[in-house]
């Protein structure tokens, strides 16, 4: 019967309840690996004694243990246990050590606890924070005092929780009488508020410790702040900042307040909800004030020494940090000045310079240690950087003036051993050459000079590059290379003069045979007679042209050259005369494409835009073009026929007569033909569109539509 009974189905232990036993473990200790097993071995544990406890209860509800059967002595089968009593339920819910059932009672019939020592004297002894040998520590930074104190606290806060707090639980309840149920609330009352006086001494005498040190009275165990002079930004200041000092020291008071806020009433501690209440360690305001203004006070007066000390560098040394100094100097970079005004003036910056680092870098105070490294480095950095705005405009200036010797003896150099293109160049060259001997190597030479001096100067206060080593060594060297040089020119001047009379007269000759190229290609112009080609015919023009203009350079440079050698210019008529053979077909050509193009945007443009009278007028023009063109060739026609017919012999053989006459009604034909057929296109067009009074603008409307209907 037994075994069927336990066999019965069983509720499953719902997963809520693993929920509340899990949120009764802290959240850090949830996430190690250690604590995931031992949580889960946890879960096994309680799930396997739930289900024996059911099976236990349905057991003993179910079946009663007979009697004086042998073998079931020890068997605990029967009736359930009676319900236990309020103070036997707190017991169970409190650890082993600490249950209310195991309190002797006292010998007064009192539930409330009458002695507070009992609670307190833990806490007695000890302050939160004891700062009193941080003057012996030296000096502490701010930062890393506040992160000090506040590992301290969640330590001490820690430590107490578990010593304190459950010796408090211990004197609780192992020291006071039993309390009935009617009671509850006013003993936990009590203990909540005996609880909260006791922490809130503990941590108000933190506090008024802390505050202690700064008496201004007693300074013997003073904290000691590490601060330092700072020049960042063209600013001298603090650092950390006075607000960042003041704030440290109301650190402390604001961390102390927020220390053992968490500590559970022992009521919220017993009971299994997931509700916690803690104690109120609220400290009073006029307390938290009061600290607050003490040690602002001693914060104020012991930041007067330091304070004074920024302002003597202030004082001696803004006119560095605020632009007044770097105006001057940019001033005075901007003005004319002489090497030895630079000198003196950076003279003046390499003073000021020994004068700020040989002030003390430490400087100690009731509270501060104040470290000035900073300060005087920056400020000496920042006048090495105006003397270094000196410095570099002396030594662009001697670069400069060096690289300017340099460059006068290689463009000397160059002149002198280069080779002349042309008997103006050599002309020039001889003349320079001669000037340069006299009076450029004794210009140089005092320039030299003065860039030694510049040198030695600048050996002593400036680093050189290696290139500029370099420049310097090269300046030095110039007047010994330079003679040679001369020795190379006399020799170059003379075999250049007879290259130059032998390059005139071949230049004479491809002057020639190009003119003659030219004067063929301007001859095939009078077989131009294709109006489809009338582009390509400018085109073709417009190259004859531009290679007549090099041929005219080039005839002037000979020219040119001729004067030079003392030879007679040599005239070239040939110029005149392909031009004044070309000009007659430029025009005709030109004016053929104008007319094409007019005609298509007229007959195939926007008919809105078309002016009729200024199409009759333009139309007109041209017409009027063609025709002097018309005449310039007709004229051109006779007169060689008149050369032809004075060159020719008495006498011509009637075969002779029969080849020549097609050739030039051939030619006559290619230039005229062009003039004739435009000159009719023209006239065709203004008696079909331009004339009829008023019916002008039908007839191109007409028109238009008509090219219109036709193209499509």
């Amino acid at each position: 019967m037994r075994q069927c009974v336990e066999s019965s189905p069983i509720q499953s232990y719902e997963q809520q309840w693993f929920e509340s036993i899990l949120n009764l473990i802290p959240e850090h200790l949830q996430s190690t690996p250690a604590m995931t097993e031992t949580i889960r071995e946890l879960f096994e544990e309680v799930q396997r004694d739930y289900h024996q406890s059911i099976k236990k209860s349905m057991v003993q509800h179910v079946l009663v243990k007979p009697e004086g059967i042998k073998g079931l002595e020890n068997d605990t089968t029967g009736g359930p246990p009676e319900e236990p009593t309020f103070l036997e339920s707190l017991a169970q819910r409190v650890p082993g050590e600490c249950r209310v059932h195991q309190i002797k009672p006292p010998h007064h019939p009192s539930v409330h606890p009458e002695d507070p020592r009992d609670l307190s004297r833990v806490l007695m002894p000890l302050l939160m924070l004891d700062l009193s040998g941080l003057r012996a520590q030296g000096p502490v930074d701010c930062e890393r005092l506040k992160n000090d104190v506040i590992l301290d606290c969640e330590k001490l806060e820690e430590k107490l929780m578990h010593s304190w707090f459950r010796e408090v639980l211990h004197v609780i309840l192992q020291e006071s009488a039993p309390v009935g149920a009617d009671k509850a609330d006013s003993f936990y009352g009590s203990l909540a508020t005996l609880i909260s006086n006791q922490l809130k001494d503990f941590i108000t005498r933190s506090i008024e410790a802390w505050v202690t040190l700064f008496n201004p009275e007693d300074k013997m165990y003073l904290p000691v702040f590490k601060m330092e002079l700072t020049y960042d930004n063209d600013k001298m200041e603090f650092y950390p900042y006075y607000s960042d000092l003041e704030e440290c020291l109301l650190f402390m008071v604001k961390q102390l307040t927020k220390t053992m806020q968490s500590v559970p009433t022992v009521q919220s501690w017993l009971s299994s909800t997931n509700e916690s209440r803690y104690i109120d360690v609220t400290i009073a305001k006029h307390i938290i004030e009061e600290s607050n203004r003490k040690l602002k006070e001693a914060c104020r007066l012991n930041f007067e020494g330091p304070q004074a000390h920024l302002q003597s560098y202030i004082d001696k040394y803004q006119h560095l940090c605020n632009g007044e100094e770097e105006e001057k100097v940019k001033q005075f970079l901007q003005e004319e000045h002489n090497f030895e005004e630079y000198c003196k003036y950076i003279g003046e910056f390499r003073d000021l310079v020994q004068e700020i680092l040989s002030q003390d870098s430490i400087i100690h105070f009731d509270m501060i240690w104040l470290d000035c490294e900073d300060l005087k480095r920056g400020l000496a950095e920042k006048t090495r950087g105006y003397t270094n705005m000196l410095l570099d405009k002396v030594a662009e200036e001697h670069r400069a003036e060096n690289e300017s010797i340099c460059n006068d003896f290689e463009y000397m150099k160059e002149r002198a051993l280069k080779s002349p293109e042309g008997t103006e160049e050599m002309m020039d060259m001889i003349s320079y050459v001669e000037k340069a001997r006299i009076e450029g190597i004794k210009m140089l030479g005092d320039r030299i000079s003065e860039s030694k001096r510049r040198m030695n100067y600048l050996l002593d206060v400036y680093f050189f590059t290696s290139e500029h080593i370099e420049l310097n060594r090269t300046v030095l060297l110039w007047p010994g290379k330079i003679a040679p040089v001369f020795e190379q020119n006399d020799e170059l001047v003379e075999t250049s003069k007879r290259k130059g009379e032998s390059e005139l007269l071949e230049k004479r000759e491809k002057v020639m045979l190009e003119l003659e190229k030219i004067r063929k290609r301007a001859a095939e112009f009078a077989e131009y007679g294709e109006l489809d080609m009338m582009v390509q015919y400018v085109n073709d023009v417009r190259a004859v042209q531009k290679r007549l203009g090099d041929a005219q350079e080039a005839i002037n440079y000979i020219n040119k050259e001729e004067k030079l050698f003392k030879w007679d210019a040599t005239d070239y008529p040939e110029v005149n005369e392909i031009t004044t053979a070309i000009e007659p077909y430029q025009k005709l050509f030109g004016l053929v494409v104008k007319w094409q193009r007019a005609e298509r945007r007229w007959m195939d443009g926007s008919f809105v835009e078309l002016d009729s009278e200024s199409i009759e007028g333009e139309a007109d023009e041209y017409w009027r073009e063609i025709y002097k063109i018309t005449k310039t060739f007709n004229a051109q026609k006779k007169k060689e026929e008149a050369e032809r017919a004075k060159n020719a012999p008495a006498k011509k053989k009637k075969g002779d007569d029969e080849v020549k006459e097609p050739e030039e009604k051939k030619e006559e034909l290619a230039s005229l033909k062009v003039c004739n057929t435009v000159s009719e296109q023209i006239k065709e067009f203004k008696v079909r569109h331009c004339e009829g009074g008023a019916g002008k603008g039908r007839g191109l409307l007409q028109l238009h539509k008509g090219e219109i209907g036709g193209e499509t």
